[in-house]
């Protein structure tokens, strides 16, 4: 059953690039990095916040826990993303890797403890 949904998530992904094309929403670099950093930035101040306190009014501590790992985690995005705008003229081949608990992502090698969730190396994928 996994495979039927890592499946169809693909094929949505394949739908919302055709979508994204569709639409005119991808552009150049520079600006798609610049709309990523928005986006990202809109979530870990507007977006999360609200579901972090919601889900700690309802006593939601899953929600809550999960809510807060991501608000962090968009942080991080925020700043990959701002660095690879602000070096766009000098990127290098940069191996990235992914918590799988939290999905803190972090550049080069995996950290021997996550910032985020606290999960151990062995917790991280290396992004192919």
């Amino acid at each position: 059953m996994a495979k039927l949904f890592r499946a169809a998530a693909e094929a949505e992904t394949v739908h919302a690039h055709a979508h994204l094309r569709a639409l005119g929403g991808i552009r150049s670099t520079a600006e798609n990095l610049k709309e990523a950093i928005a986006g990202e930035t809109h979530e870990f101040k507007n977006m999360y916040p609200a579901m972090i306190e919601e889900a700690a009014a309802e006593g939601n501590k899953a929600a809550e826990r999960s809510f807060r790992y991501a608000n962090e985690v968009e942080k991080v995005h925020a700043e990959l993303y701002q660095k690879a705008l602000d070096n766009l003229d000098s990127l290098e081949e940069t191996d990235y890797y992914v918590c799988s608990v939290c999905g803190y992502t972090c550049e080069n090698e995996a950290p021997e403890k996550c910032p985020v969730c606290g999960a151990k190396a062995g917790a991280f994928n290396k992004v192919d």
